[in-house]
């Protein structure tokens, strides 16, 4: 083989291994971008499914809180049916016995029209006696219901602390979700400048690769026109 094809051949597998390494190298970003719209995606799927997951405990806690509530209501309604019920009974018997003490004290009066102050005075005594009970069961009453008050009080003041704490974690999840976004949008735009920076590294690459076959060519011209010499 002469020396000129020599070099020829030469420059040619030069040419063929550059070529080859600017493909490989291509092939490599290509992967290297499409791993990371791969990552993209999960990171995307993931902050999606993380939105619904917590919707749907946020709409669980509501719905059992709603249900509870809702129970608690009946039972209260209950037990006051219940407590007005008592209260009449024990006002009709409290009647009864008033009404029965005073056809007693009617007949006695008939029949014995000499003790009538007497049977009179006894009466009145017996009904300021149940007025004093009736009193004492009305204040009783009326102590039940302030407990029973009270306790509204306090389970309403829990349920506004239980919808506080959900609300907080609520703005929590909404704070981390938001923070995903800022990292994912900072990692975006890192993948953006790298990928421009590769495009330049493969542009500066290919100027090279023009740059040094037209320094072979000067060569190959220089050294052809030595031969002819």
């Amino acid at each position: 083989m002469s020396q000129e094809n020599s070099v020829d051949y030469s420059n040619f597998t030069e040419a063929k291994s550059l070529r080859k390494q600017a493909e490989d190298d291509a092939q490599l970003l290509a992967n290297r971008i499409a791993l990371l719209r791969l990552e993209e995606q999960k990171a995307l799927k993931k902050i999606e499914e993380t939105r619904k997951k917590a919707q749907e405990i946020i709409e669980n806690r509501q719905r059992v809180q709603e249900e509870s509530r809702q129970k608690e209501e009946l039972r209260i309604q209950k037990e006051q049916k219940d407590q007005e019920k008592l209260r009449e009974l024990k006002n009709q018997k409290i009647q009864n016995k008033i009404i029965k003490e005073q056809k007693s004290t009617d007949t006695k009066i008939r029949v014995q029209a000499d003790i009538k102050t007497f049977k009179q005075t006894q009466m009145e005594n017996l009904e300021v006696i149940e007025q004093k009970k009736l009193e004492i069961i009305q204040a009783k009453i009326a102590k039940k219901q302030e407990v029973l008050r009270q306790k509204m009080m306090a389970e309403e003041k829990r349920r506004k602390k239980e919808i506080e704490k959900k609300m907080q974690v609520k703005f929590e999840l909404e704070r981390k979700i938001e923070e995903e976004n800022r990292i994912r949008k900072e990692k975006e735009e890192m993948v953006a400048r790298m990928e421009q920076e590769e495009m330049e590294l493969i542009q500066r690459l290919q100027n090279t690769q023009l740059l040094q076959q037209s320094v072979y060519e000067d060569l190959e011209i220089a050294m052809n026109g030595s031969i002819r010499c």
